[in-house]
């Protein structure tokens, strides 16, 4: 029985098919390339498999995980803009969220936070979405705010007294 692989890179001699692509390891028959039988090749490809979801998870869970503010605003020390992410809260200005579910979506650099906000007085669940940008800054959906980190707002320098020299 032949199978089709038409997107899977053959490999090259000498190389173990699933060091060139998990896709190949996963679909390659067994005697394709180097002389490998069934349960070796299984095992290096679940290993295979594990790097790639923990390397993916990981880069996946840090990027979202800071204090932000609104792009341009003033530094987080004096703004009341300010939002902290953390992998079980959402802290705002006078609202406290806790996270139910972080969503992560395969393939982009996105969220999606189910959580239950409180200002002290009323509680309601909200959904929102976090896209991450490529200049390292985030899209805050249904709010359409762009988030810049605290880190990066730089501290406006004073404005020095305008002096009248009129006479």
């Amino acid at each position: 029985m032949q199978r089709d692989l038409p997107d899977a890179p053959r490999p090259s001699t000498g190389r173990l098919p699933c060091l060139l692509s998990l896709q190949h390891c996963l679909m390659s028959l067994p005697g394709e390339g180097a002389n490998m039988d069934l349960k070796n090749r299984s095992r290096i490809c679940w290993v295979a498999a594990v790097l790639l979801l923990i390397s993916t998870a990981a880069s996946a869970e840090e990027w979202w995980k800071d204090s932000f503010a609104a792009e341009g605003s003033a530094p987080c020390d004096n703004n009341d803009t300010i939002v902290t992410f953390t992998d079980k809260a959402v802290e705002m200005w006078e609202v406290g969220c806790s996270l139910e579910r972080v969503q992560k979506i395969k393939g982009l650099d996105a969220i999606v936070l189910d959580m239950t906000c409180s200002d002290g007085e009323t509680t309601e669940t909200r959904r929102e979405l976090l896209l991450k940008l490529h200049d390292n800054k985030v899209m805050r959906y249904p709010r359409q705010e762009v988030l810049q980190r605290c880190s990066e707002l730089k501290a406006r320098p004073a404005q020095a007294p305008k002096v009248d020299t009129s006479p």
